[in-house]
């Protein structure tokens, strides 16, 4: 009979340090998951503001080289222009042309870069915010999985007996201001 209650009470030990293992597991799921959030915005920031300003570079250096070619095709059909200075422009934009600047096709409008790098821009827009979508899903989905297994029978026991076992985490959400304004929220140039 004595060894009855020692394998009952070995069977209860095992079990209760199972469960406590498990919802440790468990806190540290949800405190890590709530860290990678806290990495994803900070990614986003610094990615967001580095393309930004990668773009916006880009975009200016465009404009110059379209206003450059604009003026320097406005002097090759001046009919006012001397030809020393027709013939100057053509060799400034066959320069611009061999050297890779500007790509055209014939009376097409120059190719530039920054169209990719808008692309590329709103991949990454796209991608961060997914990946921050996920990490926010990911620390929900952990509190989730330690609440059912906190409160679950038996399990509630070993919480009410080992009280640093019994914590509370809030779900990610966002308050209705908070709402609004990021729905209102934009990238701007």
């Amino acid at each position: 009979m004595e060894y009855i209650f020692l394998a009952i009470a070995l069977v209860i030990l095992f079990w209760a340090v199972t469960v406590y293992n498990k919802l440790v597991a468990l806190i540290e799921a949800v405190l890590n998951s709530e860290k990678e959030i806290s990495v994803q915005l900070d990614r986003r920031g610094k990615v967001f503001d580095s393309l930004i300003s990668t773009v916006n570079r880009f975009l200016e250096h465009e404009s110059e080289v379209f206003t450059k070619v604009t003026a320097l095709r406005a002097q090759t059909i001046d009919p006012n222009a001397s030809p020393e200075a027709i013939k100057k422009a053509e060799g400034e934009l066959s320069n611009m042309v061999s050297s890779g600047a500007i790509n055209i096709a014939v009376e097409s409008y120059p190719e530039l870069k920054s169209d990719r790098n808008m692309m590329q821009l709103q991949e990454e827009i796209v991608s961060t915010e997914n990946k921050l979508t996920f990490a926010k899903k990911a620390y929900n989905n952990a509190i989730e999985r330690y609440q059912v297994t906190k409160k679950s029978f038996p399990n509630i026991m070993v919480v009410n007996i080992f009280s640093d076992l019994n914590q509370e985490f809030e779900y990610w959400s966002l308050d209705e201001t908070t709402i609004k304004t990021e729905e209102a929220r934009r990238v701007q140039f």
